[in-house]
């Protein structure tokens, strides 16, 4: 007969083997996560490494998996924060599957603003699914095309405010129905200073194949519309029309997450993304912060007739014949 005694002993017993392995686990995390800042962060010479060693040792862990990898993530969040990183983040495992499940909940769309003025809204994309990439580009290229095939376009406003960012790609294959295939813009090596470009083809999303639709005539005026919450993937495709002779910037200064980062997938199957290049425009003019608006318009109404929009047409017809 087991004793209350000899029944806790066994608990005891059964937990302990997976109290080692998760503090296991976590240390090995701990080691993975500061090795890749270590090596890959644009930041890495600004973090005070000796006081990471320390504090990290320090951490004081929980018996629930879930929480210990928070407490992970927001020490080196805060850690890199402190060095001036404020767009790294990291992604749990859970969080992932949840996008993957989910629906895009705002599509790009466009409409005919009148006075021969086209007008094309991109939300962010973040949906860790390629099919869905490839489905919101052809939604940008297909909505230009619905809007472009149909009159005489003098003037296309790209609306990117409110798009906080996710997959910058799909963003530029989309709206290269607006430009010339090519080079739009650089990732930059803060040390380096190396150059990788950003190419765009058209009818392309890296192997994939997209609407090839190009509107009738790329040389024509396009108004870029940011504000601040235009953050991220959002600043980049922004970026990548800077430096066309035919396009100006309208809004407010941008969110200021104008850094490239690289994915990292994790042991635990969360994923850290992390800084490691600066954004350059077609000239190859550096932002290591916000984007500025050539025109600052002070409306935060974020419509299609807003103050905003309204000053954007009223440069995109300066000098048009309209008939």
């Amino acid at each position: 007969m087991r004793t209350n005694r000899t029944i806790h002993i066994l608990f005891l017993a059964l937990l302990l083997p997976l109290g080692i392995h998760a503090q296991q686990d976590i240390s090995k995390l701990k080691k993975e996560i500061s090795s890749i800042i270590k090596k890959k962060s644009m930041y890495r010479d600004s973090v005070d490494w000796a006081r990471v060693t320390k504090e990290s040792a320090a951490l004081k862990f929980t018996e629930n998996d879930s929480i210990n990898k928070n407490i992970l993530f927001d020490f080196f969040t805060k850690r890199l924060r402190e060095a001036g990183d404020k767009h790294s983040f990291f992604i749990s495992k859970k969080s992932i599957s949840k996008i993957l499940e989910t629906p895009i909940h705002e599509k790009p769309e466009a409409d005919y603003l009148g006075e021969a003025i086209g007008w094309v809204k991109v939300p962010e994309c973040l949906t860790f699914d390629a099919e869905k990439d490839r489905s919101f580009a052809n939604t940008i290229r297909s909505e230009i095309k619905r809007i472009d095939s149909a009159r005489n376009i003098l003037g296309w406003i790209v609306d990117l405010r409110h798009n906080g960012g996710g997959n910058m790609w799909p963003m530029l294959a989309g709206l290269n129905a607006l430009s010339e295939d090519g080079t739009v813009g650089y990732f930059v090596d803060p040390k380096s200073k190396k150059q990788q470009p950003w190419t765009i083809q058209n009818g392309k999303l890296f192997s994939s194949n997209i609407n090839s639709y190009k509107i009738k005539n790329t040389k024509i005026k396009i108004a870029v519309l940011i504000d601040s919450l235009t953050g991220s993937s959002g600043e980049m495709t922004a970026i990548s029309f800077i430096g066309l002779p035919n396009v100006k910037v309208f809004g407010q200064p941008s969110a200021g997450y104008t850094t490239a980062n690289n994915s990292y997938f994790l042991s635990d199957g969360s994923q850290l993304l992390l800084a490691e290049r600066f954004a350059a425009d077609r000239t190859g003019k550096t932002y290591e912060d916000k984007v500025i608006p050539n025109v600052n318009v002070n409306d935060s109404a974020n419509t299609k007739n807003d103050t905003v929009v309204s000053e954007a047409k009223k440069w995109l017809l300066e000098g048009t014949i309209r008939r």
